[in-house]
């Protein structure tokens, strides 16, 4: 609960950093991407920035986790796969080596 409630406190300190930052940086300019040419002012377009560049981050950190939790299930598997072996292989013995 306590959890929830600090990200809530900090998710709204931060929306009031960015309203402030955008009403600081007030001076018009205009974002010319491929198809579209936006006006926006020079604090909308850094926030916007900003943002992209933390998707861009949080979508290459779900990639390395994916990646990383595929290997665990793959070395999981081949561990079982070695415990089976070694039991049959057990069970199996010859004399001599009981």
């Amino acid at each position: 609960m306590l959890r929830r409630l600090t990200l809530a406190f900090f998710l709204v300190l931060l929306a009031l950093a960015c309203a402030g930052f955008v009403r600081l940086n007030g001076a018009a300019t205009q974002v010319d991407l491929l198809f579209a040419v936006l006006p926006a002012t020079v604090g909308q377009a850094l926030i916007v920035a900003f943002l992209a560049g933390w998707l861009a981050g949080v979508g290459g950190s779900l990639r390395w986790v994916a990646r990383l939790a595929r290997e665990r299930r793959e070395l999981a598997r081949a561990l079982r796969l070695a415990e089976g072996e070694i039991r049959t292989l057990r069970a199996v013995a010859p004399a001599h080596a009981r």
